[in-house]
């Protein structure tokens, strides 16, 4: 899962949308990357007496244009808020117990140092960069870039174990991710790009079973597009289906699927099980929304306490 230009157009949403959208984007999409910030030097860390001189430090912001310069308009996954900042830490040493020192991005895709959760994903496991909750982050020593994994050297292939390859990250530098490139994958599984196999370079991947509509190896119609969903367990798993956005303009969804956080996605009845395909579950987390289609770990994890 890597998120460049979206990015923008997804935070100018982040004030508005729910945290479960927020989950979903960050979580299960593919195919998209944060900003290149090879070259972008960070926002720079302020000592105290110099961030108490700024009218606007620490106050709440829509843009960079609200903030005071060097000062910049950040949006926190684990505040769930947005609001003038400095960068906050150079190491890990300056975060307090549980954090790690890290690059995010501001409103305008700006890189900024702040202080992140440290989590519970180990090494290959599915990650998010900016996490809320330490469930979606990875433990401490390892990098998120979509999946967790270790600092490596990228001129250096056995600075990675064996099974992951050295990739360089758009934020903290290069890290190892899966790679089932030159293996044989057990039967019923095939080796599967995490990311947008269309796009050059090296792609993360998997021996995976493939539930849904496998649009990688059988493109989508026209006006859709492939999205690949995985979850940290089973690791060996994915599930795939064509989707066309709706809402906000967009043509409506076709018969049979229904709009749901921007997608049409499958609708389904929950007394029929047929009504979803194997590895899919008819679920709906609240009744204002309508029952669709969704992979049946998700349905479980959501339903949890």
């Amino acid at each position: 899962m890597r998120w460049h230009a979206l990015l923008a157009a997804l935070s100018g949403l982040f004030l508005t949308l729910p945290l479960a959208w927020l989950l979903h984007a960050a979580m299960f999409k593919q195919g998209t990357s944060q900003p290149d910030t090879q070259g972008n030097a960070p926002v720079p860390m302020l000592s105290n007496e110099q961030r108490r001189g700024f009218l606007t430090y620490g106050q709440s912001c829509v843009s960079d244009r609200d903030c005071e310069s060097p000062l910049r308009c950040f949006f926190s996954t684990h505040t769930m808020s947005r609001y003038c900042t400095d960068s906050r830490c150079v190491t890990d040493l300056q975060c307090q117990e549980g954090f790690v020192c890290r690059t995010q991005f501001t409103s305008n895709g700006a890189p900024i140092r702040v202080c992140s959760l440290a989590g519970m994903r180990k090494e290959g496991e599915e990650c998010m960069e900016h996490a809320p909750s330490r469930n979606y982050a990875c433990e401490k020593d390892l990098l998120c870039q979509s999946r967790c994994g270790r600092r490596c050297e990228t001129e250096d292939p056995s600075s990675c174990p064996e099974g992951f390859f050295c990739q360089e990250g758009p934020a903290d530098g290069p890290s190892c991710l899966p790679t089932c490139e030159g293996r044989t994958c057990p039967d019923g599984q095939r080796c599967v790009a995490l990311d947008n196999p269309s796009l050059e370079g090296r792609h993360a991947s998997i021996c995976a079973t493939v539930y849904g509509r496998d649009c990688q190896q059988n493109p989508c119609p026209q006006h859709q597009h492939c999205l690949l969903q995985d979850y940290p367990q089973p690791v060996d798993a994915v599930w795939m289906q064509c989707i066309s956005t709706c809402g906000q303009g967009a043509p409506p969804c076709s018969e049979g699927t229904v709009c749901h956080q921007y997608e049409c996605h499958k609708s389904c009845t929950p007394e029929d099980a047929s009504s979803c395909e194997p590895g899919f579950t008819c679920h709906r987390k609240t009744d204002k929304e309508p029952w669709r289609c969704v992979p049946t770990p998700r349905a479980t994890a959501s339903s949890s306490p």
